[in-house]
């Protein structure tokens, strides 16, 4: 069946399905204003998904508009400036400083030759000005190591948000993809519940036909009609959960609007886990979780902030110089020079500084440091024994949904020859409408357990490679 038949269906015939485009930023400022106005992305409200959605642009919408995936690239962004702060403290600081001061002063009073005050006459003004500029720089010879560990934190600190990212990224990726199946799977059910309704109304004729020749009574025939009413009501929840998928899928893609669309795709080829050894998938796992590595990184993290904390028990050695100049003058002529000439100084300095006693500040600062560091430490571990059970725990669940799948389709392999061979029964009147209808129901239940079994192993093979950080690396593996 087509997609656009699909949507169809959905709908119960007449549906439209609405499309837009949408474009993205990605421009170079050499390109101009103009360039960037042209492919700066629409808002949001105005993005849509195809007609037809696949997996991957399910995916591909994801990572650009699902808000935790935003957020944890803000967050990694902010990261990257803390290592650019942690390499600055390598570097001298560098100061400038210009400035002009003026000041006028009238008075009556002066002195005599014998220094005592007197009373003028009149009063004298003076006028006085100054400028002054001055350029400084200073820099950290030694300092314990504390800049250099804590620029290693800084950088395991960003090692530790990018982590995050990735871990995210696997997170919504394997959210997609189960909704994703969910739909495709919500497809099938209407597949399905449209058959089931042919062969109620198939049951149905059959039914009037004989109670015309008066094989069957009326109520078989009023039985028949319920029968069929029923299976109308499934096939309309059976629409009513596929759309409802939809909007699921278009909230982990981050889409509002409730868009509507097609999906292009299948549920992945089932097959036996039982060949891939479980110890294999655990060793996977160890290199390449996210989870894991972000725990790692922020054990490195720890360890190098305690190690700078402890730095603090050494002198600390700075070097400093300086340039000034600068010039005075009884009017207001300095002011806003920018070239005073008069006064020039140079210095420069040497500074060790020795923590003799520090209040017990430095080593309340190592003990915090190194508990934080053990703590770490153990979350790392922690975070090991969670990932291997958590495995373990999801290829168990993948050999069971399996071999659910396998038992599904040998039932529906067997409804479907009884089903057969009760409808030919049926119409030539040797078997009860009772028994064909308990027949019918079954076939229909195995028929649903057929779709939820093969969604379930769908679910637990992304739930599985999530967890080992290897998205389709299964089903290289069988």
């Amino acid at each position: 069946m087509t997609a656009g038949g699909r949507a169809d269906r959905r709908t119960g015939g007449g549906g439209t399905v609405v499309s837009a485009t949408w474009g993205r930023a990605a421009a170079s400022a050499a390109l101009g204003a103009m360039v960037l106005f042209l492919t700066a992305p629409l808002p949001l409200g105005a993005q849509a998904v195809p007609e037809v959605l696949t997996l991957e642009d399910a995916l591909e919408l994801a990572r650009a508009h699902n808000p935790a995936y935003l957020r944890s690239l803000a967050q990694a962004d902010a990261a990257g400036a803390g290592v650019r702060a942690g390499f600055g403290a390598f570097l001298p600081t560098l100061n400038a400083n210009v400035g002009w001061n003026g000041s006028r002063n009238t008075t009556r009073i002066g002195e005599d030759d014998f220094g005592r005050p007197i009373v003028g006459d009149s009063a004298l003004t003076f006028q006085s000005s100054s400028a002054s500029q001055s350029i400084s720089t200073s820099m950290t010879l030694f300092d314990g190591l504390q800049n250099l560990n804590n620029y290693r934190a800084s950088k395991a600190s960003s090692d530790a948000a990018y982590a995050g990212v990735a871990e995210q990224a696997a997170a919504i990726d394997a959210e997609v993809s189960r909704r994703f199946y969910a739909v495709v799977q919500a497809d099938r059910s209407i597949s399905v519940e449209e058959q089931l309704l042919e062969v109620s109304r198939q049951q149905l004729d059959a039914t009037e036909r004989l109670f015309r020749v008066a094989a069957r009574d009326e109520i078989d025939v009023l039985g028949a009609q319920v029968q069929v009413a029923q299976q109308e009501q499934a096939l309309e929840q059976a629409r009513g959960d596929a759309r409802r998928a939809e909007l699921q899928l278009a909230e982990a893609m981050g889409l509002g609007d409730g868009p509507e669309f097609a999906v292009a795709g299948a549920l992945p080829q089932p097959f036996d886990p039982a060949a891939i050894t479980v110890d294999s998938l655990v060793a996977i796992a160890f290199r390449n979780s996210p989870t894991l590595e972000g725990a790692r990184a922020s054990a490195a993290r720890a360890a190098y902030a305690a190690s700078a904390a402890k730095g603090r028990y050494w002198p600390s050695v700075s070097a400093s110089a300086s340039f000034s100049r600068s010039e005075n003058s009884r009017s207001y002529d300095s002011f806003f020079s920018f070239n005073p000439t008069n006064n020039r100084g140079f210095g420069f300095g040497l500074n060790v500084q020795i923590p003799l006693f520090t209040r017990f500040q430095t080593q309340d600062a190592v003990a915090q440091a190194s508990a934080q560091s053990t703590v770490a430490d153990e979350n790392l571990r922690e975070t090991e024994l969670r990932l291997e059970r958590s495995v373990r725990e999801a290829y168990i669940n993948l050999v069971t949904a399996y071999r659910r799948l396998v038992l599904a389709q040998r039932s529906v392999e067997l409804s479907r020859r009884r089903l057969a061979m009760a409808q030919e029964q049926y119409q030539l009147g040797t078997i009860g409408f009772t028994d064909f209808q308990q027949i019918v129901t079954q076939s229909s239940q195995d028929a649903r357990q057929l779709i939820n079994a093969e969604l379930e192993f769908s679910r637990s093979l992304v739930t599985l490679e999530e967890q080992m950080g290897a998205t389709g690396s299964l089903e290289r593996m069988r």
